[in-house]
């Protein structure tokens, strides 16, 4: 709790004080800017505000673009030495585990509550994730062309997870049409009973 109210005070302060201007220019920042932990004090922000389940994934989504296009700037950028990006793309792949865990733990409970409208909406998440694997991978191979001494465990890691993850999530993906499928079939049963039901009562009155 005491970190909860840390954060919050901080980001009170930043933007209370006139920082608006601040935060956003901290938004835009790199791993080699000196805003760059303002901008990550202030993702935790958000996601200390962040209620919805969905949109807790589409948060941790936008944070793992924002990562990869850090490293597209710094690419372009001269002077920045290996161990800076080096940092910056384990930043990248730290964001790519988080937000896999929690598409897998927000599926899990959408599956649990039977909550299919949210379903659709995450699975529109999920392969927002799968389409900017590739992207990233694509942007770690960049890196190592250019910083021929930098550590590739961060590529090697995406091209052995992409596989096994669009697996996983397209298996969560079948289920979750699966179940809504079950749930639209029971809710026709129901409705196709209570007609029947109608149906004969009226006829027993007839008769």
């Amino acid at each position: 709790m005491a970190k909860v109210l840390g954060i919050l005070l901080s980001v009170v302060v930043i933007l209370g004080g006139g920082g608006y201007l601040l935060a956003t220019k901290a938004n835009a920042s790199a791993p080699n800017d000196t805003l760059f932990k303002l901008d990550v004090l202030l993702e935790e922000a958000q996601r200390l505000i962040t209620l919805d389940e969905v949109a807790k994934t589409e948060l941790e989504q936008e944070i793992l673009e924002e990562r990869q296009s850090e490293i597209e700037a710094m690419l372009n950028e001269d002077g920045i030495s290996e161990e800076l990006m080096n940092d910056a793309i384990e930043y990248m792949n730290q964001q790519r585990i988080r937000t896999y865990e929690k598409l897998g733990e927000v599926q899990e409970k959408m599956e649990q509550k039977g909550n299919t409208q949210a379903a659709e909406s995450l699975e529109k998440v999920q392969n927002k994730y799968m389409e900017n694997l590739q992207k990233q991978l694509e942007t770690a191979q960049k890196v190592q062309n250019k910083f021929k001494g930098i550590d590739n465990t961060v590529k090697e890691e995406i091209e052995q997870n992409m596989e096994e993850e669009e697996n996983s999530l397209q298996n969560e993906g079948k289920d979750t049409q699966n179940q809504q499928q079950n749930q639209e079939s029971n809710s026709n049963d129901s409705s196709n009973g209570s007609s029947n039901g109608n149906s004969s009562t009226t006829k027993g009155k007839s008769n």
